[in-house]
């Protein structure tokens, strides 16, 4: 089955349709979906901000990543939840959407690399001074995420432009 055929399948399903006709199904899915991303970018900025030096320095990095990990994955599973409902709301327009493509493909990316060499720099902590692994992956993380951001910001703008 290709995307295409899944989105078409999505759009006609009765769950589907009760929410693109709901009177508050977009909203309250959105009010979520945007609580979930504070958290998760607010996890983000913290970690990263530390990684790089700025605030929480009498904190080693590895206890403010540990103790920010429980608030991050829930707001991370609460952004994936609400977001595949969101596109429930809609199913064809975010088929056609290149800025939902594109914040699916940075969505992946900035995830991949958060649990991954993102994990791998705050383990082996940069306590230290100077420009280190840990700074450039604290610069990747951001830039992955605020991506992710941008791209989910225009999927609305452009969206209503278009129509």
């Amino acid at each position: 089955m290709s995307a295409l055929h899944f989105f078409r399948w999505l759009s006609h399903s009765s769950f589907s349709i009760y929410l693109r006709h709901s009177t508050w199904g977009f909203a309250i899915i959105e009010t979520v979906h945007l609580l979930g991303l504070a958290a998760l970018g607010g996890t983000i900025l913290i970690v990263d901000l530390r990684l790089l030096g700025i605030g929480l320095r009498r904190q080693p990095i590895s206890r403010v990543a540990r103790e920010l990990s429980p608030v991050l994955l829930g707001s991370l599973g609460v952004m994936l939840i609400s977001g595949a409902l969101l596109v429930m709301t809609g199913p064809m327009k975010y088929y056609y959407s290149p800025s939902f493509r594109l914040k699916i493909l940075l969505f992946l990316l900035a995830v991949t690399f958060y649990f991954t060499l993102h994990r791998n720099a705050v383990r082996s902590n940069a306590d230290s001074t100077g420009f280190t692994w840990s700074k450039v992956a604290a610069v990747v993380s951001l830039a992955l995420w605020l991506g992710v951001g941008l791209a989910g910001r225009a999927i609305g703008f452009l969206g209503m432009l278009l129509v």
